[in-house]
């Protein structure tokens, strides 16, 4: 039985790896590389669309991209080719994909009175 924990840890420890937090320093044990987050995220990213739809307001869509964009470039990720898409749902709500991208919905835009707010700095 122990021949078979150790072929599984060392099984682990070959898909996977140890990456530095850019945000602590710390090691971090990643299960998943980068690039596969990034695939994911394209993945799921279609079935979001799909499912709730993006709003139809071009002027709002640059507005949440641009404040958006602007918080991407200051965090440890800067790299990243981060999606900014505000849906089509009256749920208020906002979430994330690995990969960069970034869900804001119709009826959470109701609440955001400044852009401060939007960013989540008041």
């Amino acid at each position: 039985m122990n021949k078979v924990y150790t072929c599984l840890i060392l099984l682990l420890f070959t898909i996977s790896g140890c990456a530095t937090n850019p945000v602590t320093g710390d090691s971090d044990f990643a299960i998943v590389s980068e690039s596969r987050e990034i695939e994911q995220g394209r993945r799921y990213h279609s079935a979001i669309l799909a499912q709730y739809g993006v709003y139809d307001d071009p002027e709002l869509q640059a507005y949440v991209n641009r404040i958006g964009q602007q918080l991407a470039a200051k965090s440890h990720r800067s790299y990243l080719k981060f999606t900014f898409t505000v849906l089509d749902s009256p749920d208020i709500n906002a979430f994330a994909l690995p990969g960069g991208y970034i869900y804001i919905t119709r009826g959470i835009m109701a609440y955001q009175g400044s852009e401060a707010v939007l960013a989540g700095a008041k």
